[in-house]
């Protein structure tokens, strides 16, 4: 009897595939530059695809990349990889956080302001003796 192969379990999605099966699931808006990039990447997409047919274009490739992985270490690149994933905050949740942080601080340099002038004015009381 032939055995049967084994089936193989798909290992959990970690929280940065979900992330990023959630990002692509909702298409993302194009500004004027996604679009401007786009349109002058698309012919050059197609010259490399109808050049990678050809062996010494491919060869010219690979010393490219090989070139470009010495001009750019892998920490830059791996930087940039994880930018890309980052979720940022939308416009209206940057504003109202921005404001939090701002109210935070205006309170609490009210709250320490307030107790420097009542510390500074007790102590002269103590240590001087006078009042104003």
């Amino acid at each position: 009897m032939a055995d049967k192969p084994k089936r193989k379990l798909r290992p959990a999605q970690t929280v940065r595939e979900k992330a990023k099966a959630a990002s692509n699931a909702k298409p993302k808006k194009r500004g004027w530059l996604r679009k401007l990039r786009a349109l002058i990447a698309l012919p050059f997409s197609k010259l490399g695809v109808f050049l990678g047919k050809y062996k010494l274009f491919r060869a010219i490739a690979k010393v490219l990349r090989f070139i470009g992985k010495i001009i750019f270490p892998s920490y830059f690149r791996s930087s940039w990889a994880e930018i890309k994933q980052v979720t940022w905050p939308s416009r209206r949740e940057s504003w109202r956080l921005t404001m939090a942080v701002i109210g935070f601080a205006v309170v609490f340099g009210a709250i320490v302001a307030s107790l420097d002038y009542g510390l500074g004015h007790l102590f002269k009381l103590i240590i001087l003796g006078k009042s104003k």
